[in-house]
């Protein structure tokens, strides 16, 4: 009985990664230097509400509440990500401040928050790009670490260093005029 309790956890947890890698991106941590590039270009505020979509383990929630005084949610729908995140906020004292929910980003709202950040795949950004023209608010942030929104110019591309990932910064993310982005 032991055993297929065991069996069932690893099915789980492998079944919850797989999805969540299938409907946006694999759970893929990004450096420090890399969150600090991110949270640096969003030129953020204290008291903020930073979303992070598809959060992973929470490091750039940890880094959001810890070095920027934002409030931060994070979604994620992978069992072992949510549980490690979950942990590590809590470990770290920043509940006031921080909140993981274990949820599909994907139908969630997105008008409360001022900064939207995500690591996800090509497909999966011209999936979203919708959600963010109708739901973002005015002045909202949307910084994407690698992959750009598709048809939409960003207002600023971060790569101090050619070995650098880019890093996207869009303030303003409207459907280009005369343009239909295939979903």
């Amino acid at each position: 009985m032991p055993e297929i309790i065991v069996l069932l956890l690893v099915i789980l947890i492998v079944g919850s990664l797989a999805y969540g890698a299938l409907s946006a991106a694999p759970w893929l941590p990004l450096r420090r230097q890399d969150i600090k590039r991110l949270l640096d270009l969003a030129q953020s505020q204290p008291d903020q509400l930073l979303y992070d979509l598809g959060c992973g383990d929470g490091r750039i929630i940890s880094a959001a509440v810890r070095g920027y005084q934002l409030r931060a949610r994070g979604y994620e729908i992978a069992i072992l990500p949510f549980i490690i995140s979950r942990i590590k906020i809590w470990l770290a004292g920043l509940t006031d401040r921080a909140e993981i929910k274990f949820s599909n980003f994907w139908k969630i709202d997105l008008s409360e928050a001022d900064i939207v950040v995500c690591f996800l795949t090509p497909s999966a950004m011209v999936k979203l790009l919708p959600k963010l023209q109708t739901e973002l608010k005015p002045g909202a942030r949307f910084i994407t670490y690698a992959f750009p929104l598709p048809g939409i110019e960003p207002d600023t591309v971060s790569k101090p260093l050619t070995s650098d990932i880019n890093i996207y910064l869009y303030t303003k993310i409207v459907r280009p005029v005369g343009k239909l982005v295939d979903i």
